[in-house]
């Protein structure tokens, strides 16, 4: 297992951003940044010549292109994930009024959230595995949340060739947390980078575009329906019958098209049971990818997952110079479900003094 830093660049206020890189005996690495807590790259070992390195993930070589804005590629997004309705919500008879940033509605925390910051960061290493520890002080008021928030997410790689996300935090004042890691997939390998290098890569945003060959299984039998604003109604919707059911596998694009692209959060079995403290690990998806033969396996004490295939991809840089197409690949964001502040039937988000946000995310790799 090696360890190496180096000089990401600056921030417009002279602040040094670092680049921190962890590879295993198996040829996996990865990349992280203290700017965002965010997983700048994954590499995987090729699958005929473990001596070549193939990129699974979106994002830049260097900060501009975070500076530049982007769609949260690889970012730890918080102090709350997904959407939070009409930018509000009410605790015990007190409204909290936060920063919209998705039309009326917060997304991933707000403009300022926890994507944009810089934390601060050093790599550990165990027997076995070597991670980045991230730290971040949320102060009270931040995007419009109360509470000063204590923040830690570690991100490590293991000889067994997992990526694990682990979150812990701390407040003392009641206030929402979810914390999730938003990076972008596709294990045939980044579609830019395919693209730029003349390589085969699927377009067709109808038949799934690049991830659709992907065979996905989600052990879920519902999902949080919708309104018009991507906000939940407060309603879980048995997937049976529906483009959204991936019990069994199947190719992401095989039912795409009737679905309009996927942009949703499964309620994993046995999430009812989770608290903000944690619990035990549960399968949340699985993915297969055909002509390499690698699948990921994400694993998680979170009670959701959300599925999102690139709707809004199409046209965002990447990080070979190319522009990304609609589909190119897909998140797996485990978390809590999407404005549980204002659906107090979907569990557990309030973070009370004296308590702890513990939770752990694993990505489990083969080929």
């Amino acid at each position: 297992m090696t360890v190496s830093r180096s000089r990401f660049g600056s921030l417009p206020d002279g602040r040094e951003v670092t680049l921190f890189t962890i590879e295993n005996a198996s040829g996996y690495a990865l990349s992280c940044t203290d700017f965002g807590a965010t997983l700048t790259s994954f590499k995987a070992p090729g699958p005929e010549d473990a001596r070549e390195s193939h990129e699974l993930t979106l994002g830049y070589p260097d900060l501009a292109g975070y500076l530049a804005g982007h769609p949260y590629f690889g970012s730890t997004v918080g102090r709350v994930a997904n959407r939070i309705g009409g930018a509000a919500y009410t605790y015990d008879g007190k409204r909290y009024d936060l920063v919209a940033n998705q039309g009326r509605n917060m997304l991933h925390g707000g403009p300022d959230g926890f994507h944009a910051r810089l934390w601060e960061a050093s790599a550990v290493e165990r027997p076995g595995q070597a991670g980045i520890v991230f730290h971040l002080l949320s102060p009270d008021g931040d995007q419009g949340f109360p509470g000063r928030l204590s923040v830690t997410v570690t991100i490590t790689l293991t000889d067994a060739d997992e990526l694990l996300f682990e979150y812990y935090a701390e407040s003392d004042a009641v206030t929402p947390v979810n914390l999730t890691n938003h990076a972008y997939w596709n294990l045939a390998g980044a579609p830019d980078l395919r693209r730029a290098a003349g390589l085969p890569t699927a377009d067709d945003p109808s038949t799934g575009g690049a991830v659709g060959d992907h065979v996905l299984t989600i052990p879920a039998t519902g999902y949080v329906e919708l309104d018009d604003e991507q906000i939940p109604t407060g309603r879980i919707v048995p997937v049976d019958g529906t483009p959204f059911d991936f019990r069994s596998p199947r190719r992401i694009g095989e039912s795409i098209a009737q679905a309009g692209g996927y942009d949703l959060s499964y309620a994993l079995q046995g999430g009812e049971e989770v608290t903000m403290a944690g619990g035990d690990l549960r399968r949340a998806a699985l993915v297969e990818e055909p002509t390499t033969g690698r699948s990921m396996e994400v694993l998680t004490t979170l009670p959701a997952v959300q599925l999102y295939t690139g709707e809004v991809l199409g046209g965002t840089p990447g990080r070979s110079g190319q522009t990304h197409l609609q589909r190119d690949t897909l998140c797996l964001e485990t978390q809590f479900q999407p404005d549980s502040v204002n659906h107090p039937e979907f569990g557990p988000i309030m973070l009370e003094p004296g308590e702890q946000f513990r939770h752990k995310t694993v990505h489990r790799f083969s080929s």
